[in-house]
């Protein structure tokens, strides 16, 4: 499977190369054109709207992501930095949207990032939610 996925422009990589340090996982994010990932059927079938804080990471790194559907997408916007994918068809049509424009969805990816993800929103509405002012 690695050599097929070579010979059609994939580099994979080991996880626990790319991930033993800080700064290691950090270049390697910084690196990547983007993300593409499948998610457990645990969190796809029942629509969980689990979401991967890896995905976070290539974000806030202003890097595409094209993840597949959880029923995230009820809360985050998708169609500009961020794709999610349900079919092969999908997923396809996702990845030639990036390549046609990828400035702009990397700048979108920022933005959702940014928009969905800053500790500051984020923990701000938490708290308040929770009735902690």
């Amino acid at each position: 499977m690695r050599t097929e996925l070579a010979v059609l422009g994939w580099q994979l990589a080991e996880a626990v190369e790319r991930s033993a340090t800080v700064e290691g996982y950090r270049e390697y994010i910084y690196a990547s054109r983007g993300e593409f990932t499948v998610a457990k059927d645990i969190y796809v079938r029942p629509r969980s709207g689990w979401f991967s804080d890896r995905s976070v990471c290539y974000l806030a790194a202003g890097k595409p992501v094209v993840t597949q559907e959880t029923g995230f997408s009820k809360w985050i916007p998708t169609g500009q930095g961020l794709f999610a994918f349900s079919t092969l068809e999908e997923a396809v049509a996702a990845l030639a949207a990036i390549n046609a424009d990828y400035v702009r969805h990397a700048h979108a990816a920022r933005e959702i990032a940014a928009e969905y993800f800053a500790a500051d929103k984020v923990l701000r509405k938490l708290l308040h939610d929770a009735g902690v002012e």
